[in-house]
């Protein structure tokens, strides 16, 4: 749907690029994904764990209501995924 045209109806009523919030403990925060990199096999004394977020948006069709969501900071995001997987 980046093109601005529903892939399921053909609309040209395209939002793009909707922010998508859910509900925290303070209050509407904006979504986000979040991954961790693997704790080392001996954590030093003085350690803080890595990790990567993107910030998640929608492309909504106005016509047909089919919704895409799209993630920024893709390589960080993959940088640390791939630290944690053989």
């Amino acid at each position: 749907m980046r093109d601005d045209i529903c892939p399921k109806c053909s609309s040209g009523a395209v939002m793009a690029g909707v922010e998508v919030r859910d509900r925290g403990p303070n209050g509407p925060q904006p979504l986000r994904v979040r991954v961790e990199e693997p704790l080392p096999e001996k954590v030093p004394f003085f350690y803080v764990q890595g990790e990567a977020l993107g910030t998640v948006r929608a492309w909504i069709c106005a016509s047909c209501g089919f919704t895409e969501l799209y993630t920024d900071n893709l390589n960080a995001l993959y940088e640390a995924y791939r630290k944690g997987t053989p």
